[in-house]
């Protein structure tokens, strides 16, 4: 995820990693992935975190210790939902907008209902009434973090992401 000309990019299913990843490789993927939008974190997801989110069942088990776009896909939205929800509150979520949608399609859907949400434009139709909610929450704590990085408490006419 990135900043692009003022405003924010979130990587696509066709962006994420092709080739299967270990615990380490994913981390590091995230931790990239999210640079441009979590301020002042060392390591926003940990190996600790991924094994917590497999048994409570927020993810699969990783294939021969090896994490597919589905893990990363999935890992990205818990890590950013996760400032703003509980993680069962993320699991119904989760099943909420997967519910009668392909990863490739939720996953991409909660990427443009993200960044218009951070742009504060209208979330796009197809986007479920939780997930808005949840992103217009995200998009104020993003915020919130910000501008408190920035030693400011009022944001000014220049702060778009």
């Amino acid at each position: 995820m990135e900043i692009q000309n003022g405003a924010f990019h979130c990587l696509r299913w066709a962006e994420l990693p092709r080739l299967a990843l270990y615990m380490d490789q994913v981390c590091i993927a995230i931790g990239d992935a999210l640079s441009g939008v979590l301020v002042g974190e060392e390591a926003p997801l940990t190996s600790t975190m991924v094994n917590n989110y497999v048994k409570q069942r927020l993810i699969t088990p990783p294939v021969k210790k090896k994490y597919s776009p589905d893990h990363v896909s999935r890992l990205i939205m818990i890590t950013l939902l996760k400032r703003v929800l509980s993680l069962g509150e993320i699991a119904a979520l989760l099943e909420d907008l997967f519910q009668a949608r392909s990863p490739e399609a939720g996953y991409d859907l909660f990427c443009e209902a993200l960044e218009a949400a951070l742009g504060e434009a209208p979330v796009p139709p197809a986007c479920p009434a939780l997930l808005a909610a949840a992103l217009r929450s995200l998009a104020g704590k993003l915020e919130v973090e910000r501008l408190l990085a920035e030693g400011r408490k009022e944001p000014s006419a220049q702060d778009a992401w």
